[in-house]
């Protein structure tokens, strides 16, 4: 049986629109879903920054936002 991927939930406004961002930990990073439609891979560099590695485009404050939300779920 596989095992599942650790994830967590949060709300989150992305294009004026109230969602549910879920972030899923994957190896090379976190999927992350706006209301189960996955949407970008987000990827933390060595100097400590966050950078979309796939997806739809997202706006950088936004990246940053859910960044921080990440870094505040496992720290």
């Amino acid at each position: 049986m596989e095992s599942e991927k650790p994830f967590f939930c949060f709300p989150l406004v992305y294009s004026d629109d109230a969602v549910i961002c879920k972030v899923m930990m994957q190896e090379q990073g976190y999927d992350i879903y706006f209301d189960d439609r996955i949407m970008a891979t987000l990827a933390h560099t060595e100097d400590f920054t966050w950078i979309q590695s796939s997806g739809v485009l997202l706006p950088e404050s936004l990246i940053n936002e859910i960044g921080n939300h990440i870094e505040s779920e496992y720290n």
